[in-house]
């Protein structure tokens, strides 16, 4: 079964399914060509980045594409490097995760059972050290005519092993693209 494939209109940044035509349907822009689709297991020369990420999301650098599934079944983005204008990693604690500590507390003083209040109190506790533990990585890529396109990395624990394979990831999409003129904002590390 083929893979639908979206490439990203140079004008607008919008993606765009490959193939459908030689123009945009949203800016009427020039639409890049789509890359074919290489044998299973088949690696090209010019690749200089392939990383599985969490959530099955897959990253490569291959010639002057960047390519980005964001799932397991999902349709990869492509990203044409000449019109890549700034990379930024960006790296964020889980705020989320505050909501369920939040609910637990506005819950507590509602509940007479000393079992269930223990249970809220350790609700709320769970939801900090998730806010302490995790991190989540976003991409931020601006296109040409200041399009900016946000690529989600994924929710990782600090310190795992994972982080480490998406930082590296990130190092050497950094270098790859600074070394083509692309402006790379260099994350700040992240406070422990």
């Amino acid at each position: 079964m083929p893979t639908e494939v979206l490439v990203m209109c140079k004008r607008c940044g919008r993606p765009q399914q490959a193939g459908a035509g030689l123009r945009c349907a949203a800016c009427g822009g020039e639409l890049p060509d789509a890359p074919l689709p290489s044998a299973v297991g088949a690696s090209s020369p010019e690749r200089f980045l392939s990383a599985e990420l969490p959530g099955g999301r897959v990253l490569v650098g291959e010639g002057n594409r960047l390519s980005y599934r964001p799932g397991a079944f999902a349709t990869p983005f492509l990203l044409e490097l000449p019109s890549l204008r700034r990379l930024s990693l960006v790296s964020r604690p889980l705020y989320e995760a505050l909501v369920l500590s939040a609910g637990a507390i506005v819950l507590l003083p509602f509940v007479a059972q000393q079992g269930v209040r223990v249970l809220l109190a350790l609700l709320a506790l769970a939801g900090v050290a998730l806010v302490r533990s995790g991190r989540r990585y976003t991409l931020v890529l601006e296109s040409t005519g200041q399009v900016e396109t946000r690529w989600v990395l994924g929710t990782v624990r600090r310190g795992s092993s994972v982080e480490q394979r998406l930082r590296s990831a990130w190092l050497t999409l950094a270098d790859a693209v600074r070394s083509r003129g692309v402006k790379v904002n260099e994350p700040s590390e992240p406070s422990p």
